[in-house]
């Protein structure tokens, strides 16, 4: 195992993984798109920036073990848009982790905002493999 590999041993409580900047760019809602259909007007759908915070939680904690397991997640949006061709920043950071049932459980609180506007809070629960 890699001594870089982010295992349960290495989080506390409060650590930040710094932010993560998804830009809401012509690729990225070309590819929105293809899948859904063209966003209405100059604002990021709702859905646009969550699908950025779960990028923002994989790219901000690398390299993760093989096995992880995705257990729940919480949302809270503000009501704030983003508009389309400017950044998103995604702050990641560990709330909380606990071992049971032989289990590693961690909870990682994501908050998303645009210009200094807080656009979303959200928690992601993860059975940590390693």
């Amino acid at each position: 195992m890699s001594d870089d590999l982010w295992t349960f041993e290495r989080f506390e409580p409060g650590q930040s993984f710094g932010h993560v900047a998804i830009p809401l760019d012509a690729e990225r809602v070309a590819g929105w798109t293809a899948i859904y259909g063209a966003p209405q007007g100059d604002t990021a759908p709702d859905g646009m920036i969550v699908a950025g915070m779960m990028e923002a939680y994989i790219r901000a904690i690398q390299p993760r073990p093989k096995g992880n397991v995705h257990a729940a997640q919480t949302l809270s949006l503000s009501g704030a848009v983003a508009w389309l061709g400017e950044p998103v920043d995604y702050h990641v950071s560990v709330l909380s982790k606990e071992a049971k049932r032989g289990r590693n459980w961690v909870t990682f609180a994501i908050r998303a905002e645009a210009a200094g506007t807080e656009l979303l809070r959200g928690e992601i629960v993860s059975i940590w493999a390693a």
